[in-house]
């Protein structure tokens, strides 16, 4: 039985730096591949996620051209009329509209990834028939109506994360460097509380004038420090070392895979109560969430008191990539069961 996967065409499975996406579609894929599920996926060419791939472009690109995700779309339900798969699991919505277009009696299953907007959620309401699955409860809640929405959270796989390491006296900002995650706030908080931030992420040519104007001017190479992006090593050796990770997010994400990361690496997290954070993050255990710039840097002050080992111990119970594929693998199963399609 083939299932077939279709990831952004934007970013690599896996992703080199930035992609939280990507890293979920990755886990899912060679985990589903480990139960014996034959999987293709539709994706960059130059990813790096071994075994079947398909796609239009042979190379990823950011920031994404007009209409690349429907000639990627396009694309995947041309090569599926011929190769049917037993059941489309996508992680892009658009496929909703393709799928009830193409009429075709194969189920559907979309993992929302980004934030529920007013214009998302009706166009989502429009397809019943679509299995939707929110990473958070707090992205449920904005689908209240559709008859097809299940809660499965990100995993990690923890045996690729570092254990605690001895802290060093800094804070880390990681992610894409765009207003809307919070740098400027990071870095006025940095310097409130008179604590070394470094910031890793990429800057894409349509955020340069964000950075140039309100990131550069406070790069110092001493209190602020900017390192460019990360690859997967740069990162683990980041976020082990940091004190805390900080997210002053100004908007509401569907879930925040960093934040994740972070505690995996024995680092607690401190983040405004946006989105999910609340879900991923245990007030005063593993982290702090503020809703002000005030708790900011309240929570900044206390992390000293955060546990590495009950963050670690967090992941593991609640956000385990096994945990991410079992669910998986039985909501597929109880579909194709529905479908009266066979499993086996």
């Amino acid at each position: 039985m083939r299932l077939a996967h279709i990831a952004p065409p934007w970013i690599p499975v896996p992703p080199l730096t930035y992609g939280g996406t990507e890293l979920m579609v990755d886990l899912l894929v060679r985990g589903l591949r480990r139960k014996n599920f034959d999987v293709l996926v539709f994706c960059a060419g130059d990813s790096r996620l071994p075994g079947p791939k398909a796609g239009p472009f042979p190379r990823s690109f950011w920031p994404p051209e007009k209409f690349s995700e429907n000639l990627h779309l396009a694309y995947a339900w041309r090569f599926l009329r011929d190769q049917p798969a037993a059941l489309i699991h996508s992680h892009l919505e658009n496929a909703a509209g393709f799928w009830q277009a193409a009429g075709t009696s194969r189920p559907l299953v979309i993992t929302l990834h980004t934030p529920i907007t007013d214009v998302k959620q009706e166009y989502l309401l429009n397809f019943p028939g679509v299995y939707l699955v929110a990473v958070s409860e707090f992205q449920r809640r904005r689908l209240e109506g559709h008859p097809r929405v299940r809660v499965i959270p990100h995993g990690l796989d923890l045996a690729a994360y570092h254990r605690p390491v001895p802290k060093e006296d800094f804070l880390l900002f990681l992610g894409r460097i765009y207003p809307e995650k919070g740098l400027h706030t990071a870095i006025a908080a940095a310097l409130a509380a008179e604590v070394t931030l470094v910031c890793a992420g990429p800057v894409f040519p349509p955020d340069q004038a964000y950075f140039d104007t309100e990131i550069s001017p406070y790069l110092d190479n001493r209190r602020i420090i900017y390192v460019g992006p990360a690859d997967f090593d740069r990162k683990l050796e980041l976020l082990g070392q940091a004190r805390a990770l900080l997210l002053p997010l100004e908007v509401d994400e569907a879930f925040g895979l960093v934040m994740l990361e972070a505690m995996a690496c024995g680092t607690p997290v401190v983040a405004y109560e946006r989105g999910a954070a609340a879900e991923v993050v245990v007030h005063g255990q593993t982290g702090f969430i503020a809703r002000n710039f005030s708790e900011l840097l309240t929570g900044i002050g206390a992390v000293a008191d955060i546990d590495p080992d009950n963050c670690r111990k967090h992941v593991a119970r609640n956000f385990s990539a096994n945990g991410m594929v079992e669910a998986y693998a039985a909501l597929y199963k109880s579909i194709l069961q529905e479908h009266l399609i066979d499993i086996l």
